[in-house]
């Protein structure tokens, strides 16, 4: 086969690639190499695979595109099969022998393949791919089997060069959607198509921000494609097949526009509203009535032009999921969004209703099976027990007969909404009575509620399935289960054609000997994944059997350096026309080639061979009664090191590291989940579900794994569960810091609309309730004003705002859990309220309270109503701050220059306390820098330089989620500028992942409670539009700026107050070179830029002087407390 790789100013990732190709377990191929004109060095690294290995050729062209690219490439192949690969891309190790043996068993013309996404951090199922091979297929075609309309890549097949020469097949070039043209050929021209859920492609994903895709562009190239393919389909003879097409963007395509919308700006929304909706009006009418409900009340909107309703619409439906509230008419149910809408459009049609199900767990009990899981019909949750019943049958897969199967039902937790129903089920298989010989069963759920009765087999998703059952030993012979690739729950009737009594590793062979059932001319091993078959010819003496197993055979040339990308593969042994080898003695584990080769036994009983990268096995978990994780596992190399266990989150991507250690080949360590050290201190692990992983003191990565129930417990008012995922994959769970009674948003929209105006009518307390950066830190402003009043003993209560347990307050203050009942309360009752953040929606201040705002920062880019285009992850962003600013009693300026900046970019109307900023007092502080060395363990005698960039508004991930983009080389800076150099990092609070740098000379500092107290430390200040450089003026310390993004930020993004370039404190800075060479020069520095550091000085920081927060006590606290206090003046002599 020939596999065609084209690249063009691909040289990160080109290597990988190509590496990728080399680790196949198939071997025979050819690798087209071409060079689209590159401008890097991406030639030179082809060029070196091309040397070093012959199945490699390399051929140059000038830059024409993809198609060219790739039309190269297949002239130069001369492979009985075609294969595309971009240069960006990976293949996973088994994709090309999987493809190879299904076209060779099927005779297809192409076989298309599952599709994985992957970034620099982690690793995912490709969403439309999902979908579309949620029910694969051999020997289908398009026109039976429409879902692969949406099967639109060339890169994720193998086609024959036969079938793509008779069919004329070339990469069309200069047009956008060159792949959906030419795979949409292949599917219509092919006398038949195979699909395998199997994974055989790596898809890189651009690593953008959500408000990235909340653009005109990206909306005209969107809907321009689906208009272009309607074309291709109607005038290529296919015309019978637009209803179809028009159905599948609309259900699956489209909607990603939908989802932009609530962050979307003005010109964004009126752009979309304009193509679909002239796109809609080509649409048949039975199209858009067979579309789902919520799909079709969506498009509705989008005809009628009603934004604001469908922004409603949208809102509504994130926060109930799929748990949508219905209402019956007519005997018909409905969607009840809080819209209005025509009765056609909010319909719940049969496939609206469909089954849906989730297997908790499988266990053996008295020599039976028994399955507990939740079941019921999508959108009608079982408040009653009387609404639904829930009946199972096993089924006979070749000949359709049925079992039918005892089945109890049972209040549990809900799978479509918030708290508890009727779903629950209890079913129970007996393996006595299925009836003699050899059968494969799966079991039918059969659901009725409210009189619809839906069916489906019993599956669930791959790493979410329950492994514990067993062998089951009848009159008959054995019974067992299995998962299919797909997730199908699979039960399997017969004989045990052998039971493996001993085994052993010779040189290149596994030698397995053991007792005979049958006949056992040959022994297969069985693939998964890819169901690919290795022979091991057989040796029987009597009732004794042995067999040997190649290893080289099993393990790939070499394994991908990312053991994320690194597929595990399971063998299980059969007897053909027999059955399964069971394995009767205790298992092994081999280091074989730089691979683990596992021989163990499965949880149906039967021999199972893995073969994976290092890996360390975890053997024992447990919690302590204070919430730490005990961990013993071992590697079967041995060896000894440091590893940095990590926790990466599974939604942003921030790691949490814990150092740990391997003596002897073993680890042993205690995780302190609830007590995590940061800095001087230690808070609780953030709630969410974590991957760990292991990363060797040399960098290399190290694969973690367990096959150990879950284990879990609750502590520090946290539930904790550590879980191990199909795989073996490791998996931490930490929950909410919220009680039972307060999570959910069912629960949360009770205390917000029930709660909180109730407690607001009772009487204020003489309270201070504060909030920094929305409960994620004690630091800035609040915090200064909060010192100076505990400090001055007012007499208020003092309640702090803490997200999550993130925060350690000092002793004195009250902490209060954001979102709590508590929480609610203290909104409501604190007759002070003092932040420097957006104040939670729903607030409404009362009489007699008075809220501080402080802001967070002098401005030089625009602020509030003077951000001219709104590219946050909420475009409604000014409506709410309109609502909010009515709210404030006093807003706090940092200086005269800032006053009317602030008072004209909220359109504040209330009293402006100009008094400096009170987290800058600090600064005039400096005996408290040792403490501050201290706690960061900073070396004596190094140069401390400090780079806190700000955010970028339109670079986020999901709504509140914005994207830590570092551009500046630290790693680089610290190995060019020596060791007299050390680097802190500090990300912005509003920043959720974290870039990952550590080492002696650069620490990643983000979490250290407050940036004021680095500011002591800093020698150098590295920024870039940050309100640091403001502060950091303070100290006349030297600052840079690294402005990359300067045109885009100034001119697109935000916008600037004064003429930055002319008036910046230090030079502006564009490449990492450039930053390395001001520090270097940093002397030259400070001479060059004194007359501008004094002006600027001057202008935005002329009352820092280190009575800030004093002068806003006074000012904000003075009524009717004078008499109490001393004055600030007598109290500082």
């Amino acid at each position: 086969m020939s596999i065609v790789v084209p690249f063009h100013d691909a040289e990160p990732y080109l290597a990988a690639c190509l590496e990728s190709l080399q680790a196949q377990t198939w071997r025979d191929f050819d690798v087209v190499m071409v060079d689209d004109g590159s401008s890097d060095d991406g030639a030179a690294v082809a060029a070196r695979f091309a040397a070093e290995d012959r199945r490699f050729r390399l051929f140059r062209r000038g830059h024409g595109g993809l198609g060219a690219a790739r039309n190269t490439g297949v002239e130069e192949a001369g492979g009985e099969f075609l294969v595309f690969l971009d240069g960006a891309d990976l293949l996973p190790r088994h994709a090309l022998e999987t493809m190879t043996a299904i076209l060779d068993t099927t005779g297809s013309d192409l076989v298309s393949g599952n599709v994985r996404r992957f970034t620099s951090r982690s690793v995912h199922p490709s969403g439309p791919h999902r979908e579309i091979f949620r029910d694969p297929r051999l020997r289908t075609h398009v026109t039976r089997h429409e879902i692969l309309l949406m099967d639109r890549q060339v890169t994720n097949k193998m086609w024959r060069r036969a079938f793509w020469d008779h069919y004329g097949l070339t990469m069309p070039e200069g047009v956008p959607c060159d792949d959906t043209f030419v795979a949409l050929r292949g599917h219509f021209g092919a006398g038949s198509v195979d699909m395998t859920s199997v994974p055989v492609y790596l898809w890189r994903e651009r690593e953008e921000g959500a408000g990235e895709r909340a653009s005109v562009k990206t909306v005209e190239d969107r809907v321009g494609f689906v208009r272009c393919v309607r074309a291709f389909l109607g005038g290529n003879g296919w015309g019978d097949r637009i209803d179809a097409w028009d159905h599948m963007v609309l259900r699956s395509d489209l909607p990603a526009l939908l989802g932009s919308l609530p962050h979307g700006d003005h010109d964004y929304r009126a752009r979309f509203l304009d193509l679909t909706g002239d796109y809609l009006a080509t649409v048949r009418p039975r199209v858009l009535a067979a579309l789902p409900a919520d799909r079709r009340a969506k498009w509705e909107l989008v005809r009628a032009r009603r934004i604001d309703d469908l922004l409603e619409f949208l809102e509504w439906e994130a926060a109930t999921k799929a748990a949508a509230r219905v209402r019956g008419r007519l005997h018909a149910y409905h969607l009840d969004p809080p819209v209005a809408l025509p009765y056609s459009a909010t319909r719940l049609h049969h496939s609206d209703l469909e089954a849906t199900h989730k297997i908790d767990s499988l266990r053996a009990e008295d020599g039976r099976l028994v399955i507990e899981g939740r079941a019921t019909l999508r959108h009608l949750s079982p408040l009653k027990r009387i609404h639904q019943q829930v009946r199972a049958h096993l089924v006979d897969d070749g000949t359709g007969a049925r079992i039918t199967l005892p089945v109890t039902t049972f209040l549990t937790r809900s799978i479509t909404t918030p708290g508890k129903d009727w779903s629950g089920f209890r079913t129970v298989i007996d393996p006595a009575a299925l009836p003699a010989g050899a059968a494969d069963w799966h079991v039918e759920l059969t659901v009725t509620n409210r009189g619809r009765r839906r069916s489906a087999r019993l599956a669930e998703s791959p790493g979410a399935q329950p492994t514990r059952g067993g062998i089951f030993e009848t009159a008959h012979g054995q019974v067992w289960f299995s998962w299919s690739e797909t997730g199908c729950f699979r039960v399997h009737s017969g004989k045990q054609a052998a039971a493996v009594t001993a085994h052993r590793l010779d040189g290149h062979g596994l030698i397995f000997r053991g007792e005979l059932s049958g006949p056992a001319p040959e022994v297969v091993l069985i693939r998964t994944p890819g169901e690919v078959v290795r022979r091991c010819p057989a040796v029987v003496r009597g009732s004794t059997i042995e067999f040997a197993v190649d290893v080289r055979d099993l393990l790939p040339a070499r394994g991908l350096a990312d053991p994320r990308l690194d597929t595990t593969a399971s063998w299980r042994a059969e007897v053909p026309g027999v059955g399964p080898i069971s394995l009767a003695a205790e298992g092994a584990r081999h280091a074989v080639g730089g691979r683990d080769l596992i021989v163990e036994r499965a949880p149906t009983g039967h021999l199972t061979l893995r073969e994976q990268p290092e890996t360390l096995h975890l053997e024992s978990a447990a919690w302590d009664h204070d919430g730490a994780l005990a961990l013993s596992g071992s590697l079967i190399r041995g060896g000894d090191g440091r590893v940095e266990l990590t926790a990466r989150h599974a939604s942003h991507g921030a790691d949490v590291r814990f150092p740990v250690t391997i003596a002897g080949g073993r680890l042993e360590a205690r995780v302190p989940v609830l007590r995590v050290p940061r800095f001087d201190g230690a808070v609780p692990l953030p709630a969410g579900a974590y991957t760990l992983s292991l990363r060797m003191d040399d960098g290399r990565p190290l694969k973690l794994e367990v096959r150990t129930p879950a284990c879990g417990m609750r502590a520090g008012g946290r539930e904790l569960e550590l879980t191990a995922g199909g795989g073996g994959e490791v998996g931490l769970k930490v929950g909410s810091d919220l009680t039972k009674e307060e999570r959910g948003e069912r629960r949360q929209r009770r205390l917000r609309e029930v709660r909180y105006p109730r407690v607001r009518k009772e009487e204020l307390r003489e309270a201070v309730f504060f909030d920094s950066y929305t409960g994620k830190q004690f630091s800035d402003s609040p915090r200064a004003i909060c010192e100076e009043l505990a400090r001055r003993g007012a007499g208020f209560d003092l309640l702090w705002n803490v997200r999550d347990g993130q925060v350690e307050l000092p002793a004195g203050l009250v902490p209060v859990r954001t979102n709590s009942a508590a929480y609610y309360e203290a909104l409501a009752r604190s007759r002070y309220v003092i932040t420097n953040a957006h104040l939670p929606r729903w607030f409404r201040r009362r009489e007699g309270q008075v809220v501080l705002q402080t802001w967070h920062g002098t401005a030089l880019k625009r602020i509030g109503f003077d951000i001219e285009t709104v590219r946050f992850a909420r475009a409604d962003y000014k409506e709410r701050l309109r609502a909010e600013v009515g709210q404030w009693t006093h807003l706090l300026s940092p200086s005269p220059w800032s006053t009317p900046v602030l008072r004209g970019a909220f359109r504040f109307e209330g009293e402006v306390v100009e008094a400096g900023y009170p987290r800058n007092d600090v600064l005039h502080r400096p005996e408290e820098a040792e403490a501050v060395r201290r706690r960061l363990g900073l070396p004596y005698g190094k140069k401390v330089v400090l780079y806190a960039p700000t955010w970028r508004d339109d670079d986020f991930s999901a709504r509140g989620r914005y994207r830590c983009d570092l551009r500046l080389d630290l790693a680089r800076m610290a190995a060019e500028l020596g060791d007299e150099h050390v680097f802190l990092l500090r990300a912005h609070p509003n920043v959720t992942d974290r870039p990952g740098v550590s080492g002696a000379r650069v620490i990643d500092v983000s979490a250290y409670p407050d940036i004021q107290e680095l500011f002591l430390v800093a020698d150098i200040l590295i920024t870039d539009y940050s309100s640091a450089m403001f502060d950091f003026a303070v100290t006349g310390k030297p600052m840079l700026f690294y402005t990359y993004d300067l045109e885009h930020y100034r001119d697109t993004l935000r916008g600037f107050y004064f003429d930055f370039e002319a008036e910046a404190p230090g030079p502006l800075l564009r490449e990492t070179g450039e930053v390395i060479a001001a520090v270097a020069g940093i002397e030259e520095v400070k001479e060059k830029y004194a007359g501008l550091y004094a002006a600027f000085a001057r202008t935005f920081c002329p009352l820092d002087d280190g009575l800030a927060a004093a002068r806003v006590v006074d000012r904000v606290f003075r009524d009717g407390q004078e008499a109490a206090w001393k004055s600030s003046s007598s109290s500082r002599e």
